[in-house]
């Protein structure tokens, strides 16, 4: 059966994986969310300080010092600036996929998005009197413009305005100076008219959206394709699936984690944004389920903390118990490619199951817990290395992230014991078989 899917899955399910992992633009996007990734790892340490679980004792104290608004500084500028990283990271990887100068590619890109920016914003103010007053405030840039409602935008924006440029500068429509003119000044001036056209491009996108009920490109995006995708996508049922899918496809040999991000990448990274607006503003996540991933694999994809501590302290067979020593150590940091191989997991029929099913069962029942007010993540992205226990603590600035993650070890361990005893008793066996046929053969040859 296992074969059969194999196959099924090798004609038809990667030769489209292939196509769509390794298209230009695909690879565009998944650079670029990786580049601005920095920023959110960056900010995450300022979320660790600012959420550390020592109760309410530790908070009060950030708040009367003024600590509290410092840490928070760096979350709003990074999360509530999330599409202005973007733009710019997507202008500067197309260029560099074209063999442009990626610096030019980034500018063009980020004056681009710009252009469809909306230099006014709704603002409400209180008077001298104590009477609020809500009106238009012009020459002001709202930080909504750039954030995660604006990531479908600057993808977008972010590709076609680079491309343009570079079909300009492909076809030679620019300045072009005698050599003896040093390079600095010899790329403003050939930049000079591909960039103009696309800025007079996109000023008249402006306009044309100004006419539209949406009044702004932003709007139009977020209210035409980023909010239906995320609303299909986006939910509790994405999120299983975006969990998953991808371990599902991992079992035959297929890179499931990088599918399903170059899938549902966007959709991700939009809940994430949003999960962290709200947790700077001291909101509860918007998006919880999207911060499930903190409790899924515990151990590393598939859950296999629980399988590892089985072989470590249970296995008979002396591969599988020197596996789980050898494990151990990289599980703790939820990194579990030495199971992933060396079990090995792809088209292992045996441990296939639980494989799917422990992850499927953490899901669950987090969302269960999170339901009824237990180890309630904050919405604040951690890193994923982070120790097992100590993650789950993070993630939800409480002890109860700690103990959450041990019981689920339990859980899974529990779940992997039925598969574990019969594939450890299966290569028992076949290390004894070895063993017989190593000594039949130095029987021979004595």
């Amino acid at each position: 059966m296992m074969e059969k899917i194999k196959n099924f899955l090798e004609e038809k399910l990667v030769p489209i994986t292939d196509k769509v992992t390794n298209n230009k633009y695909v690879k565009i996007l998944m650079d670029s969310f990786m580049g601005i990734s920095a920023l959110t790892i960056g900010a995450s340490f300022f979320l660790l300080v600012r959420s550390l679980p020592f109760g309410e004792g530790y908070t009060n104290f950030l708040q009367s010092t003024g600590l509290y608004d410092i840490l928070n500084f760096p979350i709003l500028i990074t999360s509530d600036l999330i599409s202005l990283y973007l733009i710019l990271a997507i202008g500067y990887f197309t260029a560099k996929s074209f063999n442009k100068k990626p610096i030019n590619g980034a500018l063009i890109a980020l004056g681009s998005y710009l252009m469809l920016t909306p230099f006014e914003t709704t603002a409400t103010l209180t008077n001298d009197a104590g009477v609020e007053v809500t009106g238009v405030v012009s020459n002001v840039l709202a930080t909504s413009s750039f954030s995660s409602q604006g990531i479908f935008l600057a993808m977008i924006v972010g590709i076609i305005a680079t491309r343009i440029y570079i079909w300009f500068d492909d076809k030679g429509f620019k300045l072009k100076m005698p050599a003896s003119v040093p390079e600095n000044v010899t790329n403003m001036f050939e930049t000079m008219i591909p960039a103009s056209v696309v800025f007079i491009i996109f000023m008249a996108v402006r306009v044309a959206c100004q006419y539209t009920s949406f009044g702004t490109a932003q709007n139009l995006i977020y209210g035409l394709l980023q909010m239906p995708l995320t609303k299909i996508g986006g939910g509790y049922w994405g999120a299983f699936a975006y969990k998953i899918v991808g371990l599902f496809l991992w079992l035959f040999g297929i890179h499931g984690s990088m599918l399903m991000y170059v899938a549902m990448g966007s959709i991700a990274n939009a809940m994430w944004a949003e999960n962290m607006v709200a947790f700077a503003k001291g909101l509860p996540a918007p998006h919880a389920e999207w911060l499930y991933m903190y409790f899924v694999n515990m151990g590393g994809s598939g859950a296999t903390m629980g399988l590892v501590l089985l072989m470590c302290f249970l296995a008979k067979s002396e591969h599988l118990k020197a596996l789980g020593r050898v494990a151990l150590p990289t599980s703790i940091f939820n990194i579990n490619e030495p199971i992933i191989f060396g079990t090995p997991m792809v088209m292992n029929p045996s441990l296939a199951i639980p494989f799917v099913l422990a992850p499927i069962a953490n899901f669950f029942l987090t969302s269960l817990v999170n339901h009824f007010g237990f180890a309630v993540l904050t919405g604040a992205m951690q890193n994923n290395y982070y120790p097992v226990g100590v993650l789950g603590m993070f993630a939800t600035g409480s002890w109860t992230g700690f103990v959450w993650s041990i019981i689920l070890i339990i859980v899974d361990l529990i779940i992997y014991f039925p598969f574990f005893k019969m594939y450890d008793a299966q290569k028992v066996k076949e290390e004894q078989e070895i063993a017989a046929n190593e000594e039949d053969l130095g029987d021979d040859l004595i």
